[in-house]
């Protein structure tokens, strides 16, 4: 009989659990950021510690409730209303290093520009 037979058969541990290191996971990190400031966290994509890049956007409704507004009022500058209002806008976060989205938060500020 060979010593070989009463081995049990457990995988090595992987390289990053040999040196020590965390493993890195990967999380869904829409619900982590802010609203309209920038974050700090690791991108799922790349892995790094980044401070996440924003950008303001206008939503595809704010265009349909311009053209509403614009048709009902006859050509008033009233159609501008919803481009001005925040809360038609979403802040778009990206990774600064590979560019990849990281999630679109809906701004909720509803004040009137000042």
């Amino acid at each position: 009989m060979s010593s070989f037979a009463r081995v049990p058969s457990t995988p090595p541990p992987s390289y990053e659990e040999a040196m020590g290191w965390e493993t890195r996971r990967s999380h869904s990190t829409t619900w982590l950021l802010a609203e309209n400031t920038s974050s700090l966290m690791i991108c799922p994509m790349c892995h790094d510690e980044i401070e996440t890049t924003t950008k303001i956007r206008r939503r595809w409704i704010a265009y349909v409730a311009s053209g509403i507004v614009l048709f009902t009022t006859c050509g008033i500058g009233c159609w501008l209303i919803p481009c001005i209002l925040d809360c038609f806008n979403e802040i778009h976060h990206s990774c600064p290093v590979c560019k990849a989205t990281l999630g679109i938060v809906p701004q909720q500020d509803q004040r009137w520009p000042t």
